[in-house]
């Protein structure tokens, strides 16, 4: 068979510019460059030339566990849910528990040891982890992996109440009693962080974590970490997220000498979610996942598009569910092993995000680390003012929710949302806590009817 690529000769990233701006008819070049919220330049176009070197896959299997996300409240109503879930298809559970509960109820009928499961939980309920303890770190026969994590996360805990639930002394000895690190990062999204700030106090978070397991001499007993992201609408930028964390977490690894395996379990963000038009929440949430799963998380919960405006329906939980059968029966997201692996976009914006998000992570460091920089509200500060950035955005229509503010429906009402949300105000703990925000919060409020009811497709 005759070879076709050489008969075409290459083109440089110069001539590429030159014939751009031939093509608009002089226009400046540098004015189609746009600058990013995490201090760096995107080109409307990208090529091999940019990348400073030959980029290897970063993962061997892009296979994810589809997961339902389940606020324990009464245990026989959670298994019953979590039940329905197993058989509408998921491949795996993540509870949030915070007070004591009937732990055997809760999973009754469920073979833990079989799919992937997380049980997120606050002090109050401790009990989890010798409920569990049969399942809990166990690693799966099939495939080698650590499949139950039971997550507290004292300093993740600790930024959201602004204040410890014991004392520090106490509270980071709870890691004592855990197989592995947990980091929820996803209240930084949330809260409205910008995705450089995001990973950067992330990492130091993650940091706070190892050096005061290494000062324990514990760290060498643990076998995984565990983070949480929340995955925000800018597609790309998202998968580069997550593909930049990776890189950043083994780096840091390697700074204590530990190689341990990472697990990252990804939700869809509810920052940018709106009662208005609501059912444009299930196209939000379907590119969240997409990027979730591109950028190579291990688990994934697609949100119901309801799920923050009053109980969500069974008919949003089944499409939330079918949308990640979509993504692996329909679109074969699963197929292939690093789906973004060589994409000159991608592979740039991935470098210079791990590049900006370290320079971040040794100014909180050399500032004293992440409880340092929490009682000096620095960390507070850092993610107040990108949500300010944000919310100005928002408001001026630069950042736009379709349906929200802008081709906004008149006759729309909604009802009241329960999403306890607002602006970062400083509690009466040690620390300002940290909150998450949502942005179309005031329009809703605004729309809101506090009888009316959503209607729901058949």
């Amino acid at each position: 068979m005759k070879k076709l690529f050489p008969e075409f000769t290459g083109v440089t990233s110069a001539q590429w510019k030159e014939q751009i701006v031939k093509e608009l008819k002089g226009t400046d070049f540098n004015k189609l460059v746009s600058r990013t919220h995490n201090g760096f330049d995107v080109n409307p176009f990208y090529s091999a030339e940019d990348l400073k070197e030959n980029k290897a896959p970063l993962l061997t299997n892009n296979d994810w566990d589809i997961c339902e996300q389940i606020t324990v409240q009464d245990e026989k109503e959670a298994n019953h849910h979590a039940l329905r879930a197993l058989e509408g298809g998921a491949g795996g559970l993540a509870f949030y528990i915070h007070k004591k509960i009937d732990t055997a109820e809760l999973v009754k009928n469920i073979s833990i040891e079989h799919i992937y499961s997380q049980f997120f939980i606050s002090n109050d309920a401790l009990h989890v982890l010798d409920d569990l303890k049969k399942h809990y770190g166990k690693i799966n026969e099939h495939d080698g992996k650590i499949k139950c994590f039971i997550n507290i996360d004292p300093l993740s805990l600790l930024a959201y109440y602004g204040e410890w639930h014991e004392s520090e002394e106490k509270d980071l000895q709870t890691l004592n009693k855990l197989i592995h690190i947990p980091v929820n990062v996803s209240l930084y999204e949330e809260a409205g962080a910008s995705t450089v700030n995001e990973l950067a106090i992330g990492l130091a978070h993650a940091n706070e974590y190892f050096n005061y397991l290494s000062e324990q001499n514990k760290l060498p007993e643990k076998k995984a970490l565990h983070f949480i992201f929340s995955i925000a609408p800018d597609f790309f930028t998202e998968i580069a997220k997550l593909r930049a964390f990776r890189k950043l977490i083994f780096l840091l690894q390697e700074q204590y000498g530990i190689n341990l395996p990472v697990h990252i379990h990804a939700q869809t963000a509810q920052i940018n979610k709106s009662s208005l038009d609501i059912f444009n929440n299930m196209l939000r949430t379907t590119t969240e996942g997409m990027s979730a799963v591109i950028g190579g998380a291990n688990s994934l919960a697609i949100l119901p598009y309801n799920n923050d405006f009053g109980k969500a329906t069974d008919f949003a939980s089944r499409i939330a569910m079918n949308q990640q059968h979509i993504l692996k029966d329909e679109s074969y997201l699963c197929k292939v092993a690093d789906i973004s692996s060589g994409s000159y976009y991608i592979e740039s914006i991935t470098d210079s995000i791990a590049e900006k998000a370290w320079e971040q992570f040794k100014v909180i460091e050399s500032k004293g680390g992440f409880i340092a920089c929490l009682k000096n509200n620095f960390i507070q500060n850092l993610i107040q003012h990108d949500a300010n950035v944000l919310q100005q955005e928002f408001k001026e229509g630069k950042l736009v929710l379709v349906g929200v503010n802008k081709y906004v429906n008149p006759t729309d009402s909604v009802r009241s949302t329960e999403f306890g949300v607002g602006s970062m105000t400083r509690g009466k703990g040690l620390i300002t806590p940290i909150k998450p925000i949502r942005l179309a919060t005031e329009l809703d409020n605004k729309k809101s009817t506090p009888n009316s009811e959503l209607s729901t497709p058949n």
